[in-house]
């Protein structure tokens, strides 16, 4: 169902000015419709029963007698059945003496769709249905718009919110009961009733233990390190760490932790009891799991700088080889000129200097840089020494954990030794200094080669720590061996892929072959030249037309000039993302006042303080409040989706691209520098964290998520296709070389669709072929023949399943690059898909290589990314402020809240553009090019102002966004704007 639908879900009154779009929507009836009605005696009765149809398809439910009908549907109904319109308000009159023939009327109307009344087996099945929804995302403020959805899509009729509520509030009450009793079975009712009462307690310079174990780190920095040692420890000594309930997942900690912590614990202590327990318990775990990634996250970083640190060292004291050859190119022209050197004892000269170049073994670059990590005695020992307080586990056997548990042994007996038959294998490059006679040199070097294997290994999962969210192991992130075997042919179905990899291979191989051969005629006629490399001319640019001028110059110009407020209320009463927000309509002025506030908050760089300033009606404390509810990245995309949604119901978007392209690209927002998540932009050289936007080629983003920087962003690009909820999907998805690697570009198109990415580097513009492929002799310079079809077929069922996890939500796109991407390098799973995404990206290269209108396609859609990145920043101008940097889901309410404004002032945009488009194209005027319009854009900022104080026209749209608002505000018969 689309997104801009779902604010007519269960409403009971028929909004006063429906658009044309609505109208033919939900007011046009088939033919087998136009049957049922016309069956009716009176023209009257035919215009009623019409009337009741199309509100059932409208809200999923029945109209009353006695509820406004607008006049321009009475006027759209009498020309769509050729009927004479009534002058009549409501149908009160048509119905007061005939009440059977009302309820008879709404029987037939939903019976005619195919809607039922609930009965009693479809409610219990209901409340188990929610029970399951609550089990995977706790939240319930956006459920009620969700079981309307569910009724509507399974043709239930849908009840009044007094009667839905009971269902929810009883699914609620069984998945927290449940949830507590499953959490006093594991830790007792004193240790849950402890840790109430602790957190309520004063700690150190913090008001409680609460406020915190909350708080977030303010840097990379040891300091900051040894501060999350501290809470680590702390909760340990509560019990924290013992056997969490699996019945209570992350969904659920991560639910009733923020519930927790949004509330001062004075506060919380007045709650029932119950409940109490419930989020405390939750809030002590998502503490303690967060606390422990933070860390980890952290021990990366530090070990990081340390090898930066040392790198920068032996950069500085490493001989200038320039200066080295120049000497010694002088010395030979010396000897050479001399004319008092005979031949012989020239000879003997350049001999000698070639005998002292020859015995310089300068030691590599790396192994300085391991010699500059040993000589940092206390700086790994110390690190480690808190390290081993933490619960490192793996699931095989594994040379990490036994070099802790060693490391362990050696620390308690205070030894400064490493034993001579250590039989642990931390790789090749640490074991030279590890078997040194000097037994404490091998330990220094035993602790550092330890540390690098540990930042691998838990990149990986082969390492893991139980109480983590980010650092689980592989297997937790997988479908259940047990699961996978029983229910393998629905993956491999549902992935539409063959269960022999034989049958997989063969097509894409000779996908490969014919690309081949079309690469070797591109070549022959000059196309394409290959030497080391293959070169391929820049794309022409376009020509100036002015034709294309002057259509352009015709549309804006007729554009009204805008108002960030105006803007925001006039896509909100086409679209009523305010409605998706709120989960209902606003009650108030003020209540839609507050959600623009929370949403402007969250989007732009103004604080709620600062908005508060700006509308005196609203107090900072009540914006904040605001902003906690609509926090909910789901609630937040919807209405991002639900604008995108109406910009695209209009025509002139059909021209403006293909429906299965999209581009995905990072643009990083300026904060400050002590955010721990902050990090450096290469191109401002400012503190900032990215912002990952997936833009159709159509225009408008449909999907958004924070990201850190300088990180590989081919996770999120996956991410964003596979969890996006628009209509059309993406079969092509543009990225830039850092959103892709080998291994995704298999993976992705496991998942459906194929990555194409720009790559910056000639070195990654070679082809790969099967062992043995016969090559023509024209590309043999470009064509590495090591893609071994065997190591494919050996992993491809494990392969399979890593992309059924991702596809069904088990683990992210994000999650599953991570564990067997690079970090999982000689893992035969990381082996067999970078050699199948090798395939993959052959095939496309060849493709971009030879074909000049898909090469320029590509580029378009990444220029129409960098294009919405500029509105971005026009919207957001300045840093976020601080306390939105500090946890991840109120980042994640950030993008998606500059998301939605984005897609508004592009919606908007449209709305003007297809406006003028209608007057321009009118009988008697020169028909419009529409190849021309793909080249005019929605992004166009001029002659809006998204700065100044805001002031929002409410009242000039009030009849469509709070219909049933009886109030004092008045309605003006005609308003401007309107869709």
């Amino acid at each position: 169902m689309e997104h801009w639908r779902l604010a007519y879900l269960g409403t009971r009154r028929i909004p006063r000015d429906l658009s044309e779009f609505e109208l033919a929507t939900f007011f046009t009836f088939s033919a087998k419709e136009r049957v049922l009605i016309n069956a009716r005696r009176g023209p009257l009765y035919r215009l009623a029963l019409a009337l009741h149809i199309g509100f059932v398809r409208m809200s999923g439910t029945t109209l009353d007698a006695y509820q406004y009908v607008p006049q321009i549907l009475w006027s759209h109904l009498g020309r769509h059945l050729g009927i004479e319109p009534p002058d009549l308000g409501t149908l009160r009159t048509l119905y007061e003496t005939r009440e059977r023939t009302l309820f008879d009327h709404q029987a037939l109307a939903y019976r005619a769709l195919g809607f039922v009344p609930m009965a009693e087996h479809q409610r219990r099945y209901v409340v188990r249905w929610l029970k399951e929804r609550l089990s995977g995302r706790p939240n319930r403020a956006d459920l009620m718009q969700e079981l309307k959805r569910w009724l509507y899509e399974h043709r239930v009729l849908i009840q009044r919110d007094r009667a839905l509520k009971p269902l929810l509030v009883q699914a609620a009450r069984d998945v927290e009961t449940a949830l507590g009793a499953s959490l006093l079975q594991a830790f007792g009712e004193a240790a849950l009733d402890r840790w109430g009462s602790l957190l309520a307690q004063p700690h150190g310079s913090f008001a409680s233990l609460q406020q915190w174990l909350w708080s977030v780190p303010l840097r990379n920095s040891t300091h900051q390190m040894n501060e999350l040692f501290r809470k680590i420890d702390r909760l340990v000594e509560l019990n924290v760490h013992l056997d969490w309930p699996a019945e209570c997942n992350e969904a659920a900690v991560r639910h009733f932790a923020r519930r927790c912590a949004n509330r001062k614990p004075s506060v919380s202590r007045r709650i029932q009891q119950e409940t109490r327990r419930l989020e405390v318990a939750c809030f002590m775990r998502y503490a303690l799991c967060t606390t422990t990634d933070q860390l980890l996250s952290m021990l990366g970083r530090w070990i990081r700088k340390a090898i930066n640190e040392a790198s920068s060292r032996v950069a500085a004291t490493r001989p200038d080889l320039r200066a080295q050859i120049r000497d010694l190119a002088t010395a030979v022209k010396t000897i050479a000129t001399d004319a008092d050197f005979t031949r012989d004892e020239m000879v003997e000269q350049l001999c000698a200097l070639a005998d002292a170049a020859l015995k310089q073994d300068t030691p590599s670059r790396t192994s300085q840089m391991r010699a500059q990590l040993v000589a940092k005695r206390r700086m790994a020992r110390a690190m480690l020494a808190k390290l081993l307080s933490l619960p490192f586990e793996a699931q095989t056997t594994h040379p990490v954990i036994e070099s802790l548990a060693l490391l362990r042994e050696l620390y308690a007996g205070k030894s400064n030794e490493l034993p001579a038959d250590t039989p642990i294998h931390l790789g090749k490059a640490w074991q030279c200094m590890i078997e040194s006679e000097d037994r404490s040199q091998a330990l220094l070097a035993f602790e550092w080669a330890t540390l690098f294997a540990l930042r691998v290994a838990l990149r990986n999962g082969s390492v893991f720590v139980a109480h983590s969210f980010e650092f689980r192991s592989q297997a937790t992130l997988l479908i259940p061996d047990d699961e996978w075997q029983a229910k393998r042919n629905h993956y491999y179905g549902h992935l539409e892929l063959p269960q022999d990899p034989k049958d997989y291979l063969a097509p894409v191989i000779e996908h490969l072959d014919a690309g081949l051969r079309r690469l070797r005629e591109a070549v022959a006629s000059g196309e394409v030249r290959v030497d080391d490399a293959v070169h391929i001319g820049p794309l022409s640019a376009q020509p100036h037309d002015a034709a294309l001028e002057a259509l352009r110059r015709a549309i804006l110009e007729r554009q009204p000039d805008g108002q960030l407020p105006r803007i925001i209320l006039e896509i909100d009463s086409a679209v009523r993302f305010s409605w998706v927000l709120l989960g209902r309509e606003p009650r108030s002025r003020g209540e839609l006042l507050m959600v623009y506030a929370a949403v402007l908050a969250h989007g732009t760089s103004m604080s709620a303080a600062d908005f508060a300033r700006m509308v005196p009606e609203l107090s900072a404390s009540a914006i904040r409040q605001m902003m906690n509810r609509i926090a909910d990245e789901r609630m937040l995309r919807q209405a991002a989706d639900a604008v995108l949604e109406f910009m695209h119901r209009h025509p002139i978007a059909q021209h403006w691209g293909r429906a299965d392209l999209a581009s995905s690209d990072m643009m990083s927002l300026e904060t400050t520098r002590t955010v721990w998540q902050a990090r450096a932009d290469p191109r401002r050289r400012t503190a900032s964290i990215g912002v990952y936007t997936h833009v159709r080629d159509r225009w408008g983003i449909f999907y958004d998520q924070p990201i850190v920087l300088n990180e590989r962003q081919a996770g999120v690009a996956i991410e964003g296709v596979i969890r996006q909820n628009s209509t059309d999907d993406v079969t092509l998805l543009a990225v830039d070389t850092h959103g892709y690697t080998d291994f995704s570009m298999g993976l992705a198109r496991a998942l459906g669709f194929d990555l194409c990415p720009r790559l910056a580097h000639l070195r990654d513009r070679r082809l790969h072929v099967p062992v043995g492929h016969v090559i023509s002799d024209e590309l043999e310079a470009v064509v590495d023949r090591d893609v071994k079809p065997e190591v494919i077929e050996a992993v491809w069922d494990e392969f399979v399943r890593v992309a059924a996890s991702v596809q069904s939500g088990r683990c992210t796109a994000v999650q599953a690059l991570t564990r067997f991407g690079s970090a999982a390098r000689g893992q035969p799973l990381y082996e067999g898909g970078v050699q199948l995404g090798q395939l993959f990206r052959s095939i496309f290269l060849i493709d971009y290589f030879t074909v000049p209108a898909f090469r320029g396609e590509l580029q378009h859609a990444l220029n129409r990314g960098e294009a919405v990145h500029n509105v971005q920043r026009a919207i957001h101008q300045g840093k976020i402020p601080v306390e939105l940097t500090r946890h991840r889901h109120s980042m994640i309410a950030v993008s998606s809240a500059l998301t939605l404004l984005t897609n508004a002032v592009m919606a908007w945009n449209t709305l003007h553009m297809q406006s003028a488009l209608d007057t321009i194209g009118q009988p008697g005027n020169q028909a419009v090019p529409t190849h021309l319009l793909r080249s005019i854009a929605p992004t166009s900022l001029e002659g809006i102002n998204l700065r100044g104080t805001f002031d929002f026209p409410i009242a000039d749209y009030a009849e469509r966004l709070m219909p049933g608002l009886n109030s004092s505000i008045p309605f003006p018969s005609k308003r401007t704007g309107s869709s």
